[in-house]
């Protein structure tokens, strides 16, 4: 720009010697080569006049191959129209702003966030811009990645309401009085409240058949765990997906026997089985749960109940599984097949 070098700053010139400088000028200079950010000055329309070490270093051209225009071909080919458009809105705004990848000397590419102030005469005339440029990929990056979790919060938002509306709806087409429908509610509020602790350390620690097992049983029939309780299998781990409705299944099996199964009678005992197969070269797993010395031959009701339901419509429509309910005389049992394929992004799988 005509005059711009008259503006220029010694202390800043990239060819000046220290030993020249004054302690002032020595300090300033050392705090400019010093800072993370890329500096650069220009006139107008982003014609360069000069940039910092930093960008030398960063990018591999040299001062005279920045000044002017030629820093432009150091940013990605798909960002250059924005750092022009930019420039094109920077005199009226009073600053420039833009968002840029930047190549580094070995050809990768990083964001950085450009920013230039104009320098202004007493009145008011712009006589040069000077700015910085900041590296800010790793910010972009993790913004990236919160993007990505709040979609996955709001996606089992949506998921969560859906399966609590449906509880409620289940529960109130059942109960026959308020009372009753108060308490199954508060129950499955309860067994769903605890898959979602285990949901919320799964990244950490993923959930097994196990871990779900023994956390349902353990808040329903603490007292009977230890004496009439037999879980056996190995520690698969289930989808963070399939957790949930699978929780809510073994719930309602865990609450039909404190009430009306094995754990309701004094010689009833449960046994929880499970193993894993192969089928059509997929991984599987077998859940089977079995309930003896029940007090009473217990016959299917012709009205569907809400485990029912979960287990015979529920699990085999959101999980692909396969599942059997059989009442005989003095037992109960039933085996949920289920695929072990990893469906859902974030999931955790065996």
């Amino acid at each position: 720009m005509t005059g711009m070098q008259g503006h220029e700053s010694e202390a800043l010139k990239p060819d000046a010697s220290s030993a020249g400088l004054s302690k002032g000028e020595a300090w300033l200079l050392a705090l400019v080569e010093g800072m993370p950010q890329m500096i650069w000055r220009s006139a107008a329309r982003g014609t360069w006049t000069w940039s910092s070490p930093q960008w030398a270093r960063y990018t591999g051209q040299a001062t005279d191959e920045s000044n002017g225009g030629g820093w432009l071909s150091a940013l990605h080919p798909d960002d250059q129209s924005i750092a022009r458009e930019a420039w094109m809105l920077a005199a009226e705004a009073g600053e420039y702003h833009a968002e840029m990848r930047i190549r580094r000397h070995d050809g990768s590419y990083r964001w950085f966030q450009t920013r230039g102030e104009a320098l202004r005469d007493n009145d008011g005339a712009i006589l040069e811009w000077i700015g910085t440029s900041t590296d800010v990929d790793d910010l972009r990056q993790l913004q990236s990645q919160q993007k990505v979790l709040v979609a996955e919060l709001q996606h089992r938002t949506r998921n969560l309401i859906a399966v609590v509306h449906s509880i409620a709806s289940q529960t109130l087409q059942r109960a026959g009085t308020l009372d009753a429908f108060r308490d199954r509610f508060e129950e499955r509020l309860a067994a769903l409240s605890r898959v979602q602790g285990l949901l919320s350390t799964s990244e950490h620690t993923p959930i097994t058949i196990r871990r779900l097992l023994e956390l349902e049983l353990g808040a329903l029939a603490e007292d009977h765990i230890q004496e009439r309780v037999e879980t056996v299998g190995p520690n698969t781990i289930v989808r963070n997906s399939t957790a949930q409705t699978l929780a809510l299944a073994v719930h309602e099996l865990s609450t039909n026997a404190l009430k009306y199964g094995a754990l309701a009678s004094p010689n009833g005992r449960l046994t929880v089985q499970w193993h894993e197969h192969i089928r059509n070269n997929n991984r599987w797993l077998r859940l089977e749960w079995r309930e003896t010395g029940l007090l009473t031959r217990r016959t299917p009701s012709t009205k569907l109940g809400y485990g029912r339901i979960l287990i015979e419509q529920a699990l085999p429509r959101q999980l692909g599984a396969e599942t059997r309910l059989d009442l005989g005389s003095g037992y109960m049992a039933c085996t949920i097949d289920l695929p072990l394929r990893h469906s859902h992004q974030g999931d955790h799988h065996g």
